[in-house]
């Protein structure tokens, strides 16, 4: 028992250390130059982590994670806006898989710690990750889907960005979707962040209680 929880304990605290620095901490130094490989790097590291945490004991797994790194490198290389649509829709699907997967787990989990709050953190943290990508891709097909606030938007910040100021419903304004597409898609993120927070911490309270008689007994 002690051997399974180890590992899985370990790859969500990398996990939860990717999704920091790609979230807040690579932005800082936009200022310094094109961090594009850095990005790049950070989101190819956290595609692989995301799959260590929920399949941790087969290798087979990997090819999934590995193909998606692919198109996503080819994607940049390249330069094609449908491609790059393409894999947007793809590392989309790839976290919402894994986002599914750690959800099952904590709900099922008969206990609530430590590890079940860092798994809940690391969802949310990839659900906006996933956000930004599909943004990000379509506004590379399509730079009139946003209205940005200056003449164009940054490739990775500004839909990070984006993508959290959309799912917690901040709203501040200073870009807003412009075509339908964006538009849904903006809705289908506000809603699900506001959804998942909600369920989420009413599920880790109420396991959490329910606990509670037994540990006083």
């Amino acid at each position: 028992m002690g051997r399974h929880i180890e590992p899985r304990a370990r790859h969500n605290l990398v996990l939860f250390i990717l999704n920091v620095v790609y979230i807040f901490v690579i932005g800082i130094f936009e200022g310094l130059g094109d961090l594009h490989f850095v990005y790049f790097t950070c989101i190819s590291l956290i595609f692989f982590v995301s799959i260590l945490t929920i399949k941790d004991t087969s290798k087979r797994y990997f090819y999934l994670p590995t193909a998606v790194v692919i198109l996503t490198w080819v994607t940049e290389f390249l330069d094609m806006p449908y491609l790059s649509r393409i894999t947007g829709i793809v590392s989309t699907i790839f976290f919402l898989y894994v986002i599914v997967l750690l959800i099952i787990r904590v709900a099922n989990s008969k206990s609530v710690g430590t590890l079940e709050f860092l798994e809940s953190i690391n969802v949310y943290l990839l659900l906006g990750i996933a956000a930004a990508i599909l943004f990000g891709a379509i506004y590379s097909f399509d730079h009139s889907a946003y209205n940005p606030p200056g003449e164009i938007l940054k490739s990775h910040s500004d839909f990070i960005y984006y993508a959290f100021v959309t799912m917690t419903t901040l709203g501040y304004g200073d870009i807003t979707p412009n075509d339908s597409v964006a538009r849904s898609l903006s809705i289908f993120f506000s809603v699900a962040g506001q959804l998942y927070l909600t369920m989420i911490i009413a599920m880790l309270v109420g396991k959490y209680l329910s606990r509670e008689p037994k540990d006083q007994t």
